[in-house]
């Protein structure tokens, strides 16, 4: 039991780390005000820089930091370019989602098994199959929550490497968005201005994509074997 009670400290810790104070900190009135400042500072300390917001932002998504990573994704555009912001965001925030996911798999996966066991087994079974479908689809929509993907991941029978890949792919796209929307930051004043309704309907029907595929593809294996 000491290892999920853990899990759940870390997870109310970070929470309330961001709402008490990163929420200040790390928000996009501050980025506003301190943009000439960090520009500045990016291009003249070239490689700090970055390796510093590298690691900043792998270290609040693996610890599962909520709001921040997002608001450091449209700072990436702001300060780095396009490009280059999407570059650091995609690999920083694989690395943190895997170790949110490897959390998960050392803290919560055997308290899992041992407490539901047959209802375990039957999940499982159905996951090997279209499980990277599933990850796929679900990174696909920006308003799911990354962290209890990874939370859930953890505890399915998925490799680290295919966990890594998808997410990284599935990710890209809403990275790209926000990271566009830091380059004109000027012109964003909350995460609500780039997340329209209508951009969150088109992510949502792209990501039913990879499922509709999979349905598709063994729909026709069967008739083949007919």
């Amino acid at each position: 039991m000491r290892r999920p009670a853990l899990l759940i400290f870390i997870l109310i810790s970070t929470f309330l780390i961001s709402y008490i104070y990163l929420q200040e900190v790390f928000s996009l009135g501050k980025i506003k005000e301190h943009i000439t400042f960090l520009k500045t500072w990016v291009s003249e300390e070239i490689y700090i820089s970055r390796i510093s917001f590298f690691t900043l932002y792998v270290i609040l998504s693996g610890l599962s930091f909520p709001f921040v990573p997002t608001v450091l994704t449209i700072a990436a555009g702001a300060l780095f370019g396009i490009i280059e912001g999407v570059i650091i965001v995609s690999f920083a925030s694989t690395v943190g989602a895997c170790i949110c996911f490897l959390l998960s798999r050392y803290l919560l996966k055997d308290f899992i098994n041992d407490k539901f066991e047959k209802t375990k087994v039957i999940i499982d079974n159905k996951f090997s199959k279209n499980g990277i479908y599933y990850l796929l689809s679900l990174r696909l929509i920006p308003t799911i929550s990354f962290v209890l993907i990874n939370l859930i991941m953890g505890v399915l029978p998925i490799s680290l490497f295919r966990f890594y890949y998808i997410s990284q792919l599935g990710m890209l796209p809403a990275t790209v968005i926000y990271v566009n929307a830091g380059s004109e930051i000027s012109k964003v004043n909350s995460i609500n201005d780039i997340m329209s309704f209508t951009l969150i309907v088109s992510f949502t029907l792209v990501a039913i994509l990879p499922i509709l595929i999979k349905f598709l593809m063994n729909y026709f294996t069967k008739l083949n074997k007919i």
